[in-house]
């Protein structure tokens, strides 16, 4: 970016007709110290003052950057980051500050039940007593998706288990330890990366899964930090030595080790989903962290799920995995899982905010709040318990999530013993007593991995498309054309050209 043109022809603009290869240029909005440079999708549609102001927390990805909602009427108009030295710094990314026209279209606002096919409109105790009615004496499973809140999961989970069904949040494969909270979390904090002199990644591409996350290694970096990659190699935006691409890369180096000069320094490793999202994830899980364990270093487990850490901290997993829990179900229970393919077969209940992939394959439809118009508890992938709060009220008939599950409990005669939120929070955090701590991290423990041989495929990104990597992203205009805009500059050049 810079200035092309003299006097009253200047102007400020990207050379030779590009557009900026960064997931982060938004920022550049807060950096104009005249307030030149402003919101393309925000300008002229509302006033400052004109905006009611909602600190929140984002999802759009796993790492629970503070954010700033500002709603006009019941419209969600801007999304601003609020500094947070612990997160996101005063930071956040494109996809999370221009997402927000997603929220508005695409909507699901009353519940449906297909008949003869098709879906058609229902009120909702036509639609919960039909879900019951589905249920009931049925072998069923539940399916959580990458943007529900802690109290929806957990309710979901305690009503599963009222039901003698079964439950999943690990709907991509990724192969967690159940209980292992040291595992599936990690030692480290975000934080961390600002001291570490040496950062080895594994299975990631965190200028797409995390790019706040990423703009602070690259920070690491320009402070003399060491960049190693097992993996893909991509543009981090940063040098870095290319260690490997496969398993046996890195089972050489976590049984070599480093130079005991090496261990004085401060280290981190992080571990993304590409490499603990194929059959042989667990192996691969043990063998990082018994690399961390001979270099001495803290590991970091790189979520792309803003619910995933909240989901397992609650128990809602089922060992075996997704093929397990949904081995012999008769009735699918979908929270929002629009990432996941449901085979043919199952009678199936969806629970969410768009008409995405869920909704299409659905029975029945139970129209969910979206991350801004519930208050919601998600933990982050540092392990850090956060608040969203509401900045608006769901569209039409949609319904807070938990309250859905509460209603549909007592429909299927296994009420959940809650009336409220507050009731639902107070018994969530008795049962889990670290997620009433909001915005500490804890001191994560468990037991080391069993050592097994992992397989010898290559380790592969599990982000290929940044802007349309979940319901409300696939909603946006502005994503659309943010991922058209990035497949072009991806396109070779003809030789025209």
């Amino acid at each position: 970016m810079g200035q092309t043109g003299r006097g009253e022809d200047a102007e400020i603009t990207s050379y030779l007709n590009l557009t900026l290869d960064s997931n982060l240029q938004g920022n550049i909005i807060d950096l104009c110290p005249v307030g030149a440079l402003t919101s393309k999708p925000y300008a002229f549609t509302a006033r400052p003052w004109e905006l009611r102001k909602t600190e929140s927390i984002d999802v759009m990805d796993a790492l629970g950057s503070s954010i700033r909602i500002d709603t006009k009427g019941r419209e969600v108009m801007r999304i601003l980051p609020r500094n947070h030295d612990g997160v996101n710094e005063e930071w956040i990314s494109d996809k999370t500050r221009f997402v927000w026209d997603g929220l508005r279209r695409q909507r699901l606002d009353t519940p449906y039940i297909r008949e003869n096919g098709r879906l058609r409109k229902a009120g909702w105790a036509e639609a919960l007593a039909a879900a019951a009615a589905a249920m009931k004496g049925k072998r069923v499973a539940a399916l959580v998706g990458d943007l529900a809140p802690v109290e929806a999961v957990w309710s979901l989970k305690r009503l599963m288990d009222s039901l003698g069904g079964t439950i999943e949040c690990r709907t991509d494969g990724a192969k967690l330890p159940i209980g292992n909270r040291a595992a599936y979390v990690g030692t480290a904090r975000i934080e961390d990366i600002d001291g570490a002199q040496m950062i080895q990644l594994i299975g990631t591409n965190p200028r797409l899964e995390s790019p706040v996350l990423n703009a602070r290694i690259r920070r690491a970096w320009t402070n003399g930090a060491k960049i190693g990659l097992i993996g893909e190699a991509v543009d981090l935006t940063y040098d870095y030595v290319h260690v490997g691409t496969d398993r046996a890369t890195l089972v050489d180096l976590a049984a070599r080790g480093i130079s005991e000069e090496t261990k004085a320094k401060p280290s981190l490793i992080i571990v993304g989903q590409g490499a603990i999202s194929e059959a042989d994830g667990e192996a691969v899980l043990a063998h990082a962290i018994r690399l961390a364990e001979n270099t001495q270093s803290k590991l970091l487990i790189l979520h792309t799920a803003a619910a995933r850490v909240g989901a397992m901290d609650v128990g809602a997993v089922t060992e075996g995995g997704l093929a397990a829990a949904t081995d012999g179900a008769e009735v699918i229970f979908n929270l929002g899982a629009d990432e996941v393919d449901i085979a043919a077969g199952p009678f199936v209940i969806y629970q969410g905010s768009h008409g995405d992939r869920g909704a299409s394959r659905a029975d029945i439809i139970l129209p969910g709040a979206a991350y801004t118009e519930e208050n919601g508890l998600f933990v982050n992938t540092e392990g850090r318990p956060q608040l969203a709060l509401r900045a608006g009220f769901a569209p039409g008939e949609a319904k807070e999530n938990w309250a859905i599950l509460r209603a549909l409990s007592a429909e299927l005669g296994v009420q959940l013993p809650w009336d409220s939120l507050a009731g639902l929070r107070s018994a969530l955090i008795k049962a889990h007593p670290h997620l009433g701590r909001i915005d500490e991290v804890a001191v994560n423990e468990g037991p080391a991995l069993e050592l097994r041989e992992p397989g010898r495929a290559t380790f592969r990104n599990v982000i290929r498309d940044y802007y349309l990597t979940n319901p409300v992203a696939r909603a946006s205009v502005v994503m659309a054309e943010l991922s058209a805009l990035a497949a072009d500059r991806a396109r070779a050049p003809l030789a025209a050209e």
